[in-house]
Parts: structure tokens; C-alpha cells; sequence
């Protein structure tokens, strides 16, 4: 079965706002970019900013059923495993989604939607945190308070896709072939486990 109309809308949307960006892309370019009529973005969205607001609450709703499966679900294993897992769930969720990153970073550093995306984050921050602050006691506050931990985590992960293309020319090598996305994965998980191994645990 074909994409529809508004898949195909969606799609072209996602491009042009994660390459060039939600205010240099034009409604005209999306319907040439996705082969509709623009009165179509209209009917379906009512505007561009409607189109963003659906990329971002599509893009939050796959990626909260992710995160939420990786920490709750207790036959995912201790809190340590579901936590070192968290981080092959969202790698894999931003290799999947190319121009979220890109989207997400623009957006947050000031656009017209960091309400939506503070709205879409914070129940999962506020898991994230629950979660830390449960099992490991240095977390409750001060340096290792899970707040922090869980923010420059964050930064950790995302930059390294926002910032794909100066990495790419820094390290003169593909970030994103499926060797550096393995060694991103190790890494990023050595990083957990010496955060993980420095704040002690209740976990039983």
C-alpha cells in the first residue's frame, strides 16, 4: 500500500526542517519536495507550524514508548542493565530518525515550539529522575544529583548526531557508519558504568 498524501507531506517536512531548517523551509518547497498540492498542508495541518507540531509529537510518542519500555519494564533486568540498555534504545531511535536531533536542538535553543518539546520531555526526565534517585543514593543531590546526570547524559548522547557533520570533520571519519555508531555505543556505556559504579546502589 502507497504512503498517503499527508505520509508524504510529513516526510518532506521532516527533510527540510532538519537540513535547512523550520524557518527557511517553505510551504512551497514541502509541496514540491512531497509531490501534493499546498492546499493540501492547509487541509491537513493548517500551516507549517501544524506540520512541525506533528513531526514532534509523532517523534515523542515512538520515543516515549521506548524509553518508558527501557526503564519500567522489570524483566528488562536490574536498574543498571535497563539503564545501560537506555542507551541502544535512544542511538538506535536517533539513527532511525535522522533530522529529529537536528529539529529538537533548533527548536530548544529558542524556537517557537520549546514549550511543546519541554511538555513532550519532562515525564520522561521526571522517570528518568524517579528512577536514579530510587536506587542510587548519591543521586538525591549535589554534584551527582540525578537532575544533572540525566541532562548531560542527554547532551551526551544527542550531540553527537546534532553535531554530526563538524564531527565528521574533526575526527576526518564517518560518524555515522555502523563501526562508530558501535564504538559510540561502547563508549557512551563506559561513561554509565563509571557514573553507575560511583554513586552506589540500593539495587538488590
Amino acid at each position: 500500500m502507497g504512503k498517503t498524501a499527508k505520509e508524504k507531506i510529513l516526510e518532506a517536512a521532516d527533510e527540510l526542517f532538519g537540513t535547512v531548517g523550520f524557518d527557511a523551509a517553505t510551504t512551497r518547497e514541502i509541496a514540491e519536495k512531497s509531490g501534493a498540492n499546498k492546499a493540501l498542508i492547509h487541509y491537513h495541518f493548517q500551516s507549517k507550524q501544524g506540520l512541525l507540531t506533528e513531526l514532534l509529537d509523532r517523534y515523542y510518542r515512538k520515543l516515549g514508548e521506548k524509553i518508558e519500555g527501557a526503564l519500567i519494564l522489570e524483566d528488562k533486568g536490574s536498574t543498571r542493565d535497563r539503564l545501560l540498555g537506555l542507551v541502544d534504545v535512544y542511538v538506535d531511535f536517533l539513527i532511525e530518525n535522522r533530522n529529529f536531533g537536528r529539529i529538537v536542538q533548533r527548536e530548544a535553543a529558542g524556537g517557537a515550539h520549546v514549550e511543546r518539546i519541554a511538555g513532550h520531555m519532562a515525564p520522561l526526565f521526571s522517570i528518568g529522575i524517579q528512577t536514579l534517585k530510587s536506587v542510587y543514593p548519591r543521586t538525591q543531590a549535589g554534584e551527582a544529583a540525578a537532575e544533572h546526570l540525566l541532562i548531560s547524559f542527554y547532551g551526551a548522547i544527542i550531540s553527537y548526531f546534532t553535531y554530526g557533520e563538524l564531527i565528521s570533520r574533526l575526527l576526518d571519519d564517518d560518524p555515522m557508519s555502523q563501526a562508530a555508531i558501535d564504538l559510540r555505543k561502547r563508549h557512551l556505556k563506559w561513561i554509565a558504568s563509571t557514573l553507575i559504579d560511583s554513586v552506589g546502589s540500593n539495587d538488590s
